[in-house]
């Protein structure tokens, strides 16, 4: 009987969590940081510090651009990435608040004015094993 209850255990687990990948693409150059920022809930996003989950990828050419977070559970999020290009730990903003280095959202979010709403960045995680391809652009870009 233990054996039955063990082999079914994970027939009613509730939460199931999986693994989400980030492959940035359109990395013009290999200097400094790739930063990522995984957000749960619209009042935290996109305040880096505020992010529900996080990741670093140094760069170095060769080397593949894709940044991972394990374990995370099934739910809705939102994704922000740059480039540090100086590794200051900091998206780098001109005296108006304009991003001076490469940055991309989730769904290829692109707006220019203002930041984006969770909503027009949020998406759906619900696999064991999940892809998000973000493009790098400039602000004057988009």
């Amino acid at each position: 009987m233990n054996l039955l209850l063990i082999l079914l255990f994970p027939l009613f687990q509730t939460e199931q969590n999986g693994l989400l990948l980030v492959k940035v693409t359109n990395v013009q150059e290999h200097k400094g940081s790739i930063r990522m920022a995984v957000y749960n809930h619209e009042k935290s996003f996109p305040s880096e510090s505020h992010s529900f989950r996080g990741g670093v990828l140094p760069l170095a050419p060769g080397i593949a651009h894709t940044l991972s977070c394990n374990n995370l559970p099934f739910g809705q999020y939102a994704v922000a990435v740059y480039q540090d290009l100086n590794n200051n730990g900091k998206m780098d903003k001109n005296g108006l608040g304009i991003p001076t280095e490469p940055y991309a959202f989730s769904n290829n979010v692109r707006v220019k004015w203002r930041s984006p709403r969770f909503g027009e960045a949020a998406f759906v995680f619900s696999q064991s094993r999940q892809e998000l391809v973000l493009s790098l652009k400039r602000w004057s870009e988009h």
